[in-house]
């Protein structure tokens, strides 16, 4: 009996958690090929093509129109994120992966492959390197500070009443 192309689908994300990228690869593809506009199954075959067999053209058209698609869907981001990484193309994971970030920044998924490629935001002080032990410095005050003081004012502005509204009782 032949399988539905979401039983299909359920199979191959089966097979990518269990590391068997050949079998999830194959189980993404027949899904793809029985329902050739679902955005899920155009992403996951794109992305298992190309990390699988190479496939670096065909899994970037696919996880873009799958992204065109359903644009908030975070999987997606990252599914083409490893399709940059799988053409050692650092940068354009990167971008791929902070563009996922704006629709969903508390994505577990996005973060963890944000920080494995070691993404780091533009120096403070640009004429000197980012390693450079002033930027290292005024990198952490900042980022340490600056998120705090924001967080009070917003505390402190919730409690007051506003402007020609009386305080409740």
């Amino acid at each position: 009996m032949a399988l539905t192309s979401l039983e299909q689908f359920e199979r191959g994300k089966k097979f990518l958690n269990k590391a068997k990228l050949e079998r999830a690869a194959k189980a993404f593809e027949k899904a793809y090929k029985a329902d050739r506009e679902n955005p899920d199954y155009m992403s996951y075959y794109g992305m298992c093509a190309a990390m699988r067999w190479g496939a670096i053209g065909l899994g970037m058209e696919l996880c873009t129109r799958a992204i065109k698609k359903k644009f908030s869907t975070s999987e997606f981001y990252a599914n083409l994120g490893r399709v940059y990484m799988a053409a050692d193309n650092r940068k354009g994971a990167v971008s791929v992966i902070k563009k996922g970030l704006k629709h969903d920044p508390e994505n577990e998924a996005l973060n963890e492959m944000l920080v494995m490629l070691g993404a780091r935001k533009r120096p403070l002080v640009s004429f000197l390197k980012g390693s450079n032990p002033l930027n290292t410095f005024l990198g952490t005050v900042f980022t340490s500070t600056i998120p705090n003081l924001i967080r009070r004012k917003k505390i402190k502005r919730t409690k007051r009443p506003r402007r020609g509204e009386r305080a409740k009782a």
